[in-house]
């Protein structure tokens, strides 16, 4: 098998990525927003849209993955971004309107601003990944200031599958585990022990098994004192090459594959992808997006 980019960088340039992104982000009011939080930044896709659309905005991105920060930050200086390295001179920039980045390894469940600090808010598919969604969001409406925004999407809710196209990954599935069943058979021919496997690793975001759907989000979102503003469901369709991509992330490869080394499982991952397109002769498949803004009472 061919080695693998498991971060999310590979992802988030795809173009159906990218777009489905570029459009919630073009939809934002930004007339009045200064300081904004990207929670779960990842690679910083969303600060850098936000910023191309108002350079002078204050962001500060936050992910709990140190290598998701450093790319977020390689991508923000090929914009030509200016940065802040501590939170109190990001913040005396924004007072100054002079803006900026910030970018941190924190949790986003729980946030270092003050209350009704910041005026967006915004999670690019992860809201999902929140280990504790009523905590998630009421530090989201603590922080936003009233009349403060709250933007997300997701892909991973209840109504992500197009209507006919489960198969497609239930196809993905058994063939990444017949890749590594493979791999074992390839590895006890020579003589090596099969890929380890530890039971019961799956990271704790993700013990959360229970998708919400599209009216479970807002019924959520409004029970945290904000106002729903916008809510859709965005049907997208996703070539091999995009599907193989989101197979060959760490954080959803560990997961889908869960115990077996990363690099391995993400491997396994892509390869499945490759071998369910080809069986089913299909060269994409629709999934839909949810997105949701909001507003916090002013």
């Amino acid at each position: 098998m061919t080695k693998v980019d498991t971060t999310y960088e590979s992802y988030a340039q795809d173009n159906h990525y990218v777009s489905v992104n570029r459009q919630l982000v073009s939809e934002v009011d930004l007339g009045a927003v200064s300081r904004v939080a990207d929670l779960a930044c990842g690679t910083g896709l969303l600060s850098r849209m936000l910023l191309e659309r108002k350079p002078g905005l204050a962001v500060c991105g936050i992910d709990l993955d140190p290598v998701q920060i450093e790319l977020s930050r390689r991508g923000l200086e090929e914009d030509g971004a200016r940065f802040h390295e501590s939170l109190e001179e990001w913040r005396a920039a924004a007072e100054a309107g002079q803006g900026g980045v910030h970018l941190r390894v924190d949790s986003a469940m729980e946030l270092p601003f003050a209350d009704g600090e910041i005026d967006l808010v915004v999670i690019g598919n992860a809201i999902h990944m929140m280990p504790d969604r009523p905590a998630f969001l009421a530090e989201v409406a603590r922080v936003l200031r009233p009349g403060g925004q709250f933007v997300f999407n997701s892909v991973f809710y209840a109504g992500t599958f197009v209507e006919g196209t489960e198969m497609v990954f239930t196809e993905m599935m058994k063939e990444a585990v017949l890749a590594m069943n493979e791999l074992n058979a390839e590895r006890k021919t020579r003589g090596e022990p099969p890929v380890p496997r530890k039971r019961g690793t799956v990271k704790r975001a993700f013990q959360q098994t229970e998708w919400v759907s599209e009216a479970g989000w807002a019924e959520a979102v409004e029970a945290h004192g904000l106002t729903v503003t916008m809510s859709r469901q965005t049907p997208v369709a996703i070539s091999q090459r995009g599907l193989e991509l989101v197979g060959g992330y760490g954080g959803l490869a560990e997961v889908l594959m869960s115990g077996y080394p990363v690099d391995i499982a993400s491997e396994c991952m892509q390869a499945g992808v490759a071998r369910a397109f080809a069986n089913l002769e299909i060269s994409e498949v629709p999934r839909n997006w949810l997105e949701v803004t909001a507003k916090k009472a002013g």
